[in-house]
This record gives C-alpha cells, structure tokens and sequence, in this order.
C-alpha cells in the first residue's frame, strides 16, 4: 500500500569537536568465548568493553518441534567505535541508527538524495540542513530544496479583494503536488475542516518547478486558513 504524505502550513489571516570516550569492541563467534565482561580495561587512555559471542553450531541448520522452529547459525558481529556519538539523542548510536538527525528520512536517503530524485543530498547529521525552520522531511514532502532556506513550503500573502479573502502560497508546480486550502471560523485550532479548493499547481522551472499560487475565498476575509500539501 502506498503511502501519501501531508504536510499543514497556518498563518492567521490579515562544528565542534568531539572528544573520544569509551570504546566498545564487539567480538565474534572466531573469538568462542561467550561472554561479557562486566568491567572497562583502560588502554591508551581509552576505555574498552570486551563483548564476544559464544561459539555456534557450524553451519546453519533448521529444526522443527510442534510450533518451535529452531534456527542455528552464525552470530553477526559489529565493532562500534563511537556509542558515545548519538546525534538525535535517541539512546542508539550514529553507527547503528538508519536516521542519525531524527528527521525521518534515512541516512542513505539523505546522503543520495533519493525523495529529491538525486538533484541535491541533505545533511544526515543535521534535521534541517538549510535551516529554514523546514525539516528535510517537510521538504521531501513538499518538493522544496533542503539546502536553500529561500525554497520553502510557506503562506506569503493574505489579503482582502473587496469582500473576498485572497490566500498565495509557494508551491511545487508542473501538477507534482496535491495542494489542499482549508478554512474555519473564529479560531484557529487544530485543522480547518472546511475545504475550499483542492488541485494541483501548473507552471515553474525545472528542476524545483517554484512558483506561488493565489485561491479567493468567497466567504469573507475574516477567517483563517491552512495550506495542504500532498505528495501522491
């Protein structure tokens, strides 16, 4: 099933360097020892934990009992050099973790730029790396470059045309996102429910296709409104 994306914009209407800490040394089934040792050995002023798995059954083998299945292989070992360096602050080391920042988007992802069709890569360290107020997970949902702070998803203009509101935001053209423009009375809390028009947006220059896009809202200027973004 495929996944479509949304992304909300509202508006009212009118480097250091890192020390080296403990090391952990992750050892394999080569070393047969099958244990962890409860206590850091300091070598070169640096900490070391030695974690080694125990010896396996050679091969792999499969064997079944009722509803049990049992699975005999090898264990995959791993070396983290850093567990300190934890960007996002999430518990789970940069060099065990798929998305270093926290912003949602992998790091291979960021590093390939894969949701912006290669044309840039974004920072995998860093959850904004335009800093824009925009995540880079806003901007591959939105189309917009993550690495120019002036190409972001945003309501620019709000106006009266006589009795009539006028909402302008930027927008992704070339008909590559769904825009939504929602409205509500009074107050602005939570979502707007009322739709007012909903379509995708012609025009712009490759690769970005930026253009603005302007709705009228019939029902008077004294409300407030959201844009929808929608990456299909």
């Amino acid at each position: 099933m495929k996944t479509i994306q949304k992304l909300f914009i509202g508006l009212l209407c009118l480097s250091a360097a890192v020390a080296y800490a403990d090391f952990y040394h992750i050892g394999s089934v080569h070393n047969g020892v099958g244990s962890i040792s409860d206590n850091t050995v300091s070598l070169g002023g640096r900490d070391w934990r030695h974690i080694s798995a125990g010896a396996q059954p050679g091969g792999i083998g499969i064997g079944g009992a009722g509803t049990l299945d049992h699975r005999a292989g090898f264990l995959q070992a791993v070396e983290v050099r850093r567990w300190d360096l934890d960007t996002d602050g999430d518990g789970v080391p940069d060099e065990l973790d798929w998305d270093n920042d926290g912003d949602g988007l992998s790091d291979m992802d960021e590093i390939t730029g894969a949701p912006w069709g290669g044309i840039v890569s974004s920072d995998p360290n860093n959850p904004d790396t335009d800093d824009d107020g925009a995540s880079d997970l806003m901007e591959a949902i939105a189309g917009t470059d993550p690495t120019n702070p002036d190409s972001v998803f945003k309501i620019i203009h709000i106006d009266s045309d006589g009795d009539d509101a006028e909402v302008t935001w930027t927008a992704r053209g070339n008909h590559e996102r769904i825009y939504v423009v929602r409205a509500i009375e009074d107050s602005y809390d939570g979502t707007p429910s009322e739709v007012i028009w909903s379509n995708t947006v012609a025009g712009g220059a490759a690769p970005w296709f930026e253009t603005t896009e302007t709705v009228t809202d019939p029902a008077g200027d004294s409300r407030f409104f959201a844009v929808e973004v929608i990456r299909p």
